[in-house]
């Protein structure tokens, strides 16, 4: 059966972290997650630790200023504390199987790196959208899904929750992972610089953070020059 593989840099693969947080950003609706953890990346000092090859990847040649980029999803590692493990990629496997296989390597890389608390992004598609971008959280774990709810201002969800963002909170919680997800409103543009921004400033709040809340603009700015670094082979 066809699956995914992983390439660990030179010694990633024994690294072992306390308390570490896994922030995904694989490319969604409005592509809310990718831009922001692209953000949070070009923000804090981090290094990449592995990369993650599916066969069930899209079937797509991406072109960017004639060079060919390939899919990829990678797993970061940024100075923090708690330590952060920041999955940033420009796509996700098309088929469930794909989806399971993908997410379920990830999940086993990032407990084996010291990875106790899953957080997952996406964007919740709908015709019209509040101004401030309101953030629908859910979680397996209902003090924590009270908790952090409160600090980033958020309302519960009720719905289906498409491919990663969705599926590493359950195979986290299998894993026995604290796990949280936020999906913010988005309208319907791609990247939506407004949803990803309200990321940013949910996780800094989570997390500590001390980086600067950009604007939108600055976002849309910020994004393209972070392509350019993240994505160059």
């Amino acid at each position: 059966m066809l699956e995914a593989e992983i390439s660990f840099e030179d010694g990633a693969d024994k690294i072992r972290l306390l308390n570490g947080v896994l922030i995904e950003g694989l490319p969604g609706i409005g592509l809310v997650a990718k831009v922001a953890v692209a953000y949070l990346l070009r923000n804090l000092k981090s290094r990449r630790l592995c990369r993650f090859f599916s066969p069930f990847f899209p079937a797509i040649g991406y072109i960017a200023e004639g060079k060919l980029v390939f899919s990829f999803a990678d797993i970061y590692l940024a100075e923090h504390t708690p330590p952060l493990l920041m999955l940033y990629g420009n796509a996700q496997p098309s088929t469930s199987y794909g989806q399971y296989d993908l997410c379920q390597k990830i999940v086993t890389v990032a407990k084996n790196l010291g990875c106790e608390t899953v957080l997952t992004i996406g964007g919740y598609g709908k015709d019209s959208v509040s101004e401030r971008r309101e953030i629908f959280c859910s979680s397996t774990d209902q003090n924590l899904l009270n908790s952090w709810m409160k600090i980033v201002d958020g309302v519960k969800y009720t719905g289906q929750i498409v491919g990663a963002a969705g599926l590493l909170t359950v195979l986290a919680s299998e894993a026995g992972l604290k796990n949280f997800s936020m999906l913010v409103e988005t309208a319907e543009m791609a990247p939506d610089f407004f949803a990803a921004r309200r990321a940013i400033e949910a996780v800094v709040k989570l997390l500590g953070l001390r980086i600067k809340i950009p604007s939108a603009e600055e976002l849309s700015k910020t994004y393209m020059l972070s392509l350019m670094e993240l994505e160059s082979f």
